[in-house]
């Protein structure tokens, strides 16, 4: 009897051993993923900040224009297709996709 409760309790701890070392692969697998989400929330971050700024000069001078008679104008397409073209270079540096 003793012979065989060894031969079973070997195969459970190889069979933990097996798990074990899976649990380990996934964990590390999980590490990469959230460090690769991490960036990728960073690089979000970054550009909402990078527009946010742009948006808040852009209003700060038409606060300007308005305060002092100014009139200067804001060309306002010129703005828009230049904050697409930031951010399709963006998504293509960063292999964003939004």
């Amino acid at each position: 009897m003793g012979f065989l409760f060894k031969k079973y309790y070997y195969l459970c701890v190889v069979e933990d051993n097996e798990k074990i070392r899976l649990l380990e692969d996934e964990l590390v697998e999980l590490k990469f993923s959230l460090k690769d989400l991490k960036d990728k929330e960073s690089a979000y971050k970054e550009v909402l900040s990078e527009i946010k700024n742009s948006i808040n000069e852009i209003v700060e001078l038409e606060i300007e224009n308005e305060r002092f008679n100014l009139e200067a104008e804001i060309d306002y397409k010129s703005c828009l297709i230049n904050l697409n073209n930031y951010l399709r270079e963006y998504k293509r540096l960063y292999k964003l996709n939004f």
